[in-house]
């Protein structure tokens, strides 16, 4: 699409879409726990990055259960508020009266990032309710075979240059071996005696071309997974969204959740999109995306 074209539906969306006000920076609990009201009627999807209209009622449900307490915390949500600011619910705030959206401000490009992508966060947050729940009730997985979904396809995409590798896979059997090498050269990494499915390589020079991914059980059974790396920057990344959200007022951690998941859309990007998130782990929705991908669950 050109760029007159994209401008023409871009002013076109906004003339069509509802004003917002806010938006969800991230929440705490089941999806039971949240009760969102657009004129009269209760939202049936919630996520982190959802957008909120003006108008838009909460309330937080009190735990009645023990295993509805997730994550050992109080089940609360973060508003980022259009002025910068956060507002933070909790059962006790909503009590009595549901929270109301009441600032406004015109839509915006980011808006429109969030609406696309929102519906994925959703299912990426059941997922991992549905998961600590399955725990919860002291059910076992059982062993499965090892798997790295997160080359599904084997049309992965990374920046080449100087940078740490981040990879992840299930099942298999420790202790692990990866290697990593360029196809056609010798092993670049390799690291054995590996007792978790996680692993961050140490920095080596990426140069461009394909790559093969190894990873080893103490079984001998192997996962295999390929990425090609790449010199010359697209034009993907001057795109006008992913402009739109390094310029916006987000926090620094919703700005590297956003633009990850919206360069997990993109194609291939979506293993690029891994590394620039892979060591973030205090922000929700963040570890929501690394499961995601990790999973091969990927935004359409």
């Amino acid at each position: 699409m050109s760029i007159l074209k994209y401008v023409i539906a871009y002013v076109v969306l906004l003339i069509s879409i509802e004003v917002n006000a806010a938006y969800i920076e991230t929440l705490n609990g089941l999806p039971s726990a949240f009760h969102i009201e657009r004129q009269a009627k209760k939202l049936k999807k919630i996520a982190p990055f959802m957008p909120l209209q003006v108008g838009d009622k909460i309330t937080i449900r009190k735990p009645t259960h023990k295993f509805e307490q997730f994550r050992d915390k109080e089940n609360f949500i973060t508003l980022a508020l259009d002025d910068g600011n956060f507002k933070t619910l909790k059962y006790a705030d909503t009590q009595k009266q549901a929270y109301t959206i009441t600032a406004s401000y015109s839509p915006n490009m980011v808006t429109n990032i969030m609406n696309n992508l929102y519906k994925w966060f959703n299912r990426l947050w059941k997922n991992d309710i549905q998961t600590v729940e399955f725990h919860i009730q002291g059910n076992e997985a059982t062993t499965r075979p090892i798997f790295m979904r997160l080359f599904k396809r084997n049309n992965a995409k990374l920046i080449a240059g100087e940078r740490r590798l981040h990879l992840a896979w299930y099942g298999g059997k420790p202790p692990y071996r990866v290697q990593v090498s360029k196809i056609g050269a010798k092993t670049w990494w390799n690291e054995n005696n590996i007792v978790n499915t996680k692993i961050t390589l140490k920095k080596q020079f990426i140069t461009a071309g394909c790559y093969k991914v190894v990873v080893s059980d103490a079984q001998g059974k192997k996962v295999i997974g390929k990425f090609t790396a790449v010199t010359d920057v697209p034009p993907l990344f001057q795109h006008p969204e992913a402009q739109a959200i390094e310029r916006s007022n987000l926090s620094a951690l919703s700005k590297k959740t956003l633009l990850a998941a919206w360069l997990a859309k993109q194609g291939g990007w979506y293993f690029e999109a891994y590394q620039r998130i892979a060591l973030i782990t205090e922000y929700y929705p963040a570890r929501l995306v690394k499961q995601g991908l990790e999973r091969g669950k990927r935004p359409k």
